[in-house]
């Protein structure tokens, strides 16, 4: 388990031998899930900086009519909650769902970010971490907010894969939804969006297996 916390954005430039006297420092908590089964569950949940140990997990938001959409996806070493728990917000606003059996690390935000008696030197660094990690997220979410301004589905899809293909430096890459999540991710029906992607394959455009794609048109 240290070896992958010590892998981590937050915990990058400390020593793994500091690991364990540090997660005690941030009072933290290794819980395990079922799946299908909440980490967070909206409105109910106190914020809490989270780090995927094992297994997948989803961010999800759901409206007063109970649409779903999600906001990313988690796997073994990514962190979550940082946002909300940064905000100091009483409950947390979304939902992270297991989706595999998967275990995660809780971490306390007001411990990360109030130092110690004792002045952990690793503790500061902890905290230039996760300022960092803020920023990048924003920058993921400006990425999202690029791919649902356009207004086709094709727009959508085309926007997301050509990230996606920058993003591994390979025109083949594998995205980490099905179907249905994709839909709820890009926020379009899925219905349209299948027939939209079995246009793009049938003019060439594209190719894929499953979660497996490869665009054509670079």
């Amino acid at each position: 388990m240290y070896d992958l916390i010590a892998k981590t954005p937050l915990f990058k430039g400390i020593s793994i031998n500091d690991i364990p006297s540090m997660l005690n420092c941030l009072g933290s908590q290794k819980l395990t899930y079922e799946k299908d089964s909440f980490i967070f569950l909206a409105e109910e949940s106190r914020p809490k900086v989270g780090i995927m140990l094992c297994g997948k997990a989803q961010i999800i938001k759901e409206n007063y009519f109970g649409d779903r959409t999600i906001i990313g996806s988690l796997e073994s070493g990514d962190i979550f909650g940082e946002t909300y728990a940064c905000m100091g917000l009483s409950e947390i606003p979304v939902s992270v769902l297991a989706t595999e059996n998967s275990q995660a690390l809780l971490l306390d935000m007001h411990k990360i970010t109030h130092t110690c008696q004792s002045a952990c030197t690793f503790h500061h660094q902890v905290i230039t971490n996760l300022l960092k990690i803020l920023a990048k997220k924003n920058t993921l979410l400006n990425a999202k907010m690029s791919y649902i301004t356009h207004k086709t589905i094709r727009g959508r899809l085309e926007a997301y894969f050509n990230d996606q293909a920058e993003k591994t430096h390979s025109l083949e890459f594998k995205v980490p939804f099905n179907r249905n999540e994709l839909a709820d991710y890009l926020c379009i029906d899925r219905s349209a969006m299948c027939r939209e992607l079995s246009r793009m394959k049938q003019e060439g455009l594209i190719d894929y297996h499953k979660n497996r794609f490869r665009v054509n048109w670079a």
